[in-house]
């Protein structure tokens, strides 16, 4: 028997012990998280149901826009957040729960406007231009550093739609659009292409690599915050059993990297220290 059908006996087990109602923010990301017709799959929904299991809650989906998924957060009106980056901002209102790491790379696309782009090699050499970014996403740790800094001098604007930061881009009012997938960007492209005749986005001859910690959180002002350790410690012992990765593949997908003698991972280890996380893990 597959893990996907053994997590589903499970549930079907145990569903009579779900009391407490469990808000999860879900946004329609697959292959990790699908929603079609009103249901809700893939590895990241087999992880939840896995980590309520036995804990006595039940889980309640719902779908928002991310943005929107971040307001509720530092408002305390959701109780999970699943697969994200953690940002220095975030880290404010959020206690992440590690997932795993993946390698990411950050393309940079320029303005037509810009001229000689054979000159830049690196991110930092875009200091005195124009950047554009989706607002609430990640773009890695350059970025999200200079991004938090109230006294950077690096413009930005930011927007809530790929299409419109590449109607900004074409038009050269903004200079850089980082961005992780070039499919990305030419799918922008050939949506607003028709409003721009004659334009053209450049590409950067370098790109940035690094890698990348995936989180499931809980908002420090939700009332699952009390049970952030017992949850926490209980996908640390996912993680380091290989469920996750088994997850994963039984949907055919890679699964994320696992490292475990790093800080994130430690200190996600140290949850299982605490007294009371075992404790409650018994309903």
């Amino acid at each position: 028997m597959g893990m996907k059908s053994i997590t589903l006996c499970l549930l079907l087990l145990s569903s009579s012990g779900f009391t407490e109602p469990v808000q999860i923010d879900l946004r329609h990301r697959p292959p990790e998280m699908s929603i079609v017709d009103n249901k809700y799959y893939g590895p990241l929904i087999d992880i939840i149901k896995l980590l309520l299991l036995d804990a006595n809650l039940e889980p309640q989906w719902l779908v928002i826009p991310w943005p929107r998924t971040l307001l509720r957060a530092k408002l305390g009106q959701v109780d999970i957040i699943p697969r994200h980056s953690m940002t220095a901002e975030r880290e404010r209102y959020l206690l992440p729960m590690l997932l795993g790491y993946e390698q990411r790379s950050i393309h940079y696309l320029l303005a037509p406007t810009i001229k000689n782009i054979a000159r830049y090699h690196s991110p930092k050499q875009f200091g005195h231009l124009i950047f554009g970014l989706l607002r609430g996403s990640y773009y890695g740790p350059y970025i999200d550093k200079f991004n938090t800094k109230v006294s950077t001098k690096v413009s930005t604007i930011y927007a809530h739609d790929i299409n419109q930061l590449m109607s900004l881009l074409l038009t050269g009012r903004i200079d850089v659009m980082p961005i992780q997938k070039l499919s990305w960007a030419e799918a922008a492209y050939q949506q607003v292409r028709h409003l721009h005749t004659g334009l053209h986005y450049q590409i950067a001859e370098f790109k940035e690599s690094f890698v990348s910690a995936k989180y499931i959180s809980i908002p420090k002002d939700s009332p699952l915050a009390a049970r952030f350790h017992q949850l926490n410690c209980k996908l640390f012992k996912l993680r380091n059993a290989g469920t996750i990765d088994s997850i994963y593949q039984e949907y055919g997908i890679t699964p994320y990297l696992q490292i475990f003698e790093n800080k994130e991972s430690q200190q996600q280890l140290s949850s299982c220290l605490k007294p009371h996380a075992e404790q409650q893990a018994t309903p």
